[in-house]
């Protein structure tokens, strides 16, 4: 999942060319055939935007290489979420497949264009879910949009029960632990009988991907999800590592659900407590702005120039274009225009980044549902 790190790499990428391509693209079904096809076309117009601008066809080859080199990855087309994004330089490519769905769309200048992809790290869209079977227990980050499976999450896997009980009381008996008379029956070789034996190692099992997961959740808290059967699931409620991360609890298995259905399930559970965040922050925003209060402002210069010094508590930004232009922040000096798209910077994503780096939130939403007819809203600290 594209995550708030990769938003600031990419907005300070220095790069003499700069190629973002977004496309959609299918997890399963016949359609996955003709993601190539459509990454192929999308290749072929950067390529032309590139020699437009000045490179030569032999450089702008060397550059797309390594993304012309995905279309025959049979593997890569495999494992795709609804969204692909590439971001291309002279030095590397970089690719996140995210829960989005994307029109198809090049964009090549000095700068990433990232703006798309902000309703991932937007405040009300970001949690994440853990399914959790008798046999495997699998972490998705997810958004208002979609889930996607964190393969390197590395949780513990539960071994087979039988096995871990049977072994021990077939062993030799030195390795036969609690070993008394020859007469003890096989189920006193642990003192618990089979039923109760399967019920321990499940809530050892349990516990460890509760830690495992807390851990992995407490570089970037947030609210989780657990989707589990009922014996599961009050094993796992009575684990105390995740404290208040754990936001609800879907009672079913997870191998019976699709993707789609997963998704669909796990955001009922957090809709809104993820809302309540907005809502409020819209709420108070139309009455500062309304009364004429400093500590709300719409103009761009304002909020840019306030997200640079952490004065950003909240940004309500509308998912729109970006806004192009430079900022100098030790002038103080701010100009914008479409003449600043291949030499400026998205000045908007430049307040989001700076916004979360200061540990604000950020809100995206549809033009409309802002208080004014502008491109973003701040909240300011002071």
């Amino acid at each position: 999942m594209f995550a708030q790190t990769d938003l600031t790499r990419l907005i300070t990428n220095e790069s003499s060319t700069a190629v973002s391509i977004f496309m959609p693209t299918h997890p399963t079904g016949k359609d996955v055939r003709q993601d190539p096809i459509r990454l192929k076309n999308l290749l072929a117009d950067a390529r032309s935007q590139l020699t437009a601008d000045g490179l030569s066809e032999a450089d702008a080859d060397v550059i797309l290489a390594p993304a012309n080199a995905l279309l025959e990855d049979h593997d890569f087309w495999q494992h795709q979420s609804t969204g692909l994004v590439l971001f291309i330089d002279e030095n590397q490519t970089r690719e996140y497949r995210v829960p989005l769905s994307f029109e198809d769309l090049v964009v090549v200048g000095r700068k990433f264009h990232v703006r798309p992809l902000l309703p991932l790290l937007a405040a009300d869209g970001h949690f994440s879910v853990l399914t959790v079977t008798a046999d495997r227990a699998t972490l998705f980050s997810a958004s208002r949009y979609g889930l996607v499976e964190e393969k390197t999450a590395g949780l513990p896997l539960r071994e087979s029960v039988e096995n871990d009980y049977e072994n021990p009381v077939q062993a030799s008996p030195p390795a036969r632990p609690n070993v008394g008379t020859a007469n003890i029956p096989n189920a006193q070789v642990y003192g618990d009988s089979p039923p109760d034996f399967r019920k321990a190692r499940l809530q050892e099992y349990v516990a460890g991907v509760a830690k495992a997961t807390e851990n992995i959740l407490s570089a970037s808290p947030q609210p989780l999800v657990l989707v589990a059967d009922a014996e599961i699931g009050g094993h796992f409620q009575q684990s105390r590592d995740l404290g208040q991360l754990l936001a609800g609890v879907v009672e079913i298995n997870a191998n019976a659900l699709d993707t789609s259905e997963l998704h669909s399930l796990a955001y009922s559970k957090v809709k809104d407590r993820l809302d309540s965040g907005r809502v409020e922050a819209l709420k108070t925003a139309a009455e500062l702005l309304g009364r004429g209060e400093p500590k709300a402002t719409s103009h761009i210069a304002d909020i840019v120039r306030a997200s640079h010094q952490g004065r950003v508590s909240t940004l309500l930004v509308h998912d729109g274009e970006p806004v192009w232009g430079r900022y100098d922040s030790e002038a103080d000096s701010l100009v914008t225009g479409p003449e600043y798209e291949s030499s400026g910077e998205d000045l908007l994503g430049i307040a989001v980044m700076n916004t979360l780096q200061n540990g604000g939130d950020v809100h995206v939403m549809l033009s409309d549902e802002l208080p004014t007819e502008t491109e973003a809203v701040a909240l300011l600290r002071y």
